[in-house]
């Protein structure tokens, strides 16, 4: 299983996990996605899983402010977790 931690402006943090093109989002008991306060958090929750790859995403809008054209792809570091 991979996981996919999706940085959001206000430190919140989205998990998504999935092995190959496939990805969901980790959810709560209701149905609405999991956010975390920091990469410690995301860790403590995944500690008993076993995981192939960690990968910290986030977009980034220095395209558009540097008067590039906006992109949606998005920064990924993979994390030596």
């Amino acid at each position: 299983m991979d996981l996919f931690i999706e940085s959001l402006e206000g430190n919140s943090y989205l998990v998504k996990v999935g092995d190959g093109g496939e990805h969901t989002v980790v959810t709560d008991d209701n149905q609405q996605p999991l956010k975390f306060n920091c990469l410690a958090d995301v860790k403590e929750h995944f500690n008993e899983h076993f995981l192939n790859e960690v990968w910290l995403e986030q977009a980034t809008p220095y395209e558009e402010m540097c008067g590039l054209p906006s992109s949606n792809d998005k920064l990924r570091i993979k994390l030596n977790w």
